[in-house]
């Protein structure tokens, strides 16, 4: 019998005031039985609803429906050093599920409102977030929700969608809370996911290089790095040990993750030389400038007359880091601008031969919502069969896990 992929695995849980809450108490046992440490969260509502003795009896451990205790006093935390319940569920967690999801708890989570235990907790986690609606049908439907529930999925939020059938309300439409074998199995995937890059060393590069003209002006590009970065952050997120070598001006991850900065095409070069030899990935996304200046001045060149610049090529880095390192899976990226789908896909496909590659991404960065300084992208991945995967436009945090998907089903 194979292992349950659950056991010794933290699962909190959060009950909202939606009918459908006495479901989740078999929900819970199911999660027991799988091997999983089962942790609730009750809201106010739910207490109504659903006694917290069926919710403790179900999960063997103390439900938790308060930040703080009554008689708290923050000296006695400081002295005592006691934690706080909303970080320490926060942090304990290897998958954070709300089930039922209201659309209240689903307004709060997309517009950052944490005033209670469970809104907080789940602002505080770097968990998986599995969010289970269950809900009226026009509920459901209202604009104001379906916009809150995409901001969520934007945000990389897991959700297992309501069914279609009688709802306690007496309706019958699309509302009712998902089958639980679907909501266990999605569960079980998010795990899975959540620890399928564990043990594996990746550098991930980000952001642009700039190169001096004189000491206050300089040649760079338009790159922000939020692709990079991204990509930096789901493989955390799903276990790797990573390195972020960032560009200065590309934008900082959200996690605690181990970085370095650079500056011109040669430091970079010089940081990867240095950490390349220990990794087994490298997903190079850094935006490299290709010239630099001939004669860099020492002093601020007057701006009362006109300037000629002579510029050189820069070192072609992708080119060269198969050498430094012939066991490393290499990932490229190659932007263009303005190309049809099949220029680029054999601009991508030149590249990964001449670097000895083993994926290149391909993105025209003159399509809409594709390019640099925006939150979305739209790529082509194409690897040494010249076989084609194309993604979507979307967050660039859903670029970045799907291109870990490909990676991961090349690599383990």
């Amino acid at each position: 019998m194979e292992k349950s992929i659950l056991i010794n695995k933290n699962v909190v849980i959060g009950i909202t005031g939606g009918i459908a809450c006495y479901k989740s108490i078999d929900l819970i046992r199911e999660l027991r039985d799988k091997g999983a440490n089962v942790h609730v969260i009750m809201t106010e509502h739910s207490t109504h609803l659903v006694g917290i003795k069926d919710f403790e009896k179900a999960s063997g451990n103390e439900v938790q429906t308060t930040l703080f205790h009554p008689k708290i006093d923050y000296k006695d935390y400081i002295k005592k050093n006691k934690p706080i319940k909303h970080i320490s569920l926060a942090d304990i967690a290897d998958l954070f599920l709300i089930c039922p999801a209201t659309a209240n708890i689903i307004g709060k989570i997309a517009n950052g409102i944490a005033d209670d235990l469970l809104s907080t907790s789940i602002i505080a986690t770097i968990a998986p977030v599995l969010v289970c609606p269950a809900m009226n049908v026009k509920m459901w439907k209202n604009p104001i929700v379906q916009g809150n529930v995409k901001k969520l999925k934007n945000h990389n939020y897991h959700f297992a969608e309501p069914e279609y059938g009688e709802l306690a309300c007496g309706y019958k439409g699309v509302g009712r809370l998902a089958n639980l074998k679907k909501i266990i199995d999605r569960i079980q995937l998010l795990i899975k996911q959540r620890n399928d890059l564990k043990r594996k060393r990746i550098l991930v590069t980000s952001g642009a290089t700039f190169e001096e003209i004189d000491p206050v002006r300089i040649i760079t590009n338009k790159s922000s790095g939020k692709m990079g970065t991204s990509i930096a952050e789901q493989a955390y997120l799903r276990g790797a040990d990573v390195l972020l070598l960032r560009g200065y001006s590309s934008v900082e991850p959200n996690y605690d993750i181990n970085e370095e900065k650079f500056t011109t095409v040669n430091d970079l070069f010089d940081k990867i030389k240095k950490n390349i030899k220990d990794m087994d990935i490298m997903i190079h996304c850094a935006a490299v400038s290709d010239f630099e200046v001939n004669e860099k001045k020492g002093e601020k060149i007057k701006s009362s007359s006109e300037l000629h610049l002579e510029l050189s090529p820069t070192t072609k880095i992708f080119e060269h880091l198969k050498k430094l390192n012939k066991k490393i899976f290499l990932v490229g990226f190659k932007a263009e601008y303005k190309f049809s789908k099949d220029k680029l896909i054999n601009s991508a496909f030149n590249l990964l031969k001449s670097a000895d590659a083993d994926l290149v991404v391909a993105n025209d960065v003159g399509r809409k919502n594709a390019g640099f300084e925006v939150d979305t992208n739209e790529v082509f991945v194409v690897d040494r069969k010249k076989k084609v995967e194309h993604i979507k436009l979307a967050d660039k945090r859903i670029v970045g896990d799907r291109l870990l998907d490909i990676i991961i089903c090349k690599v383990l």
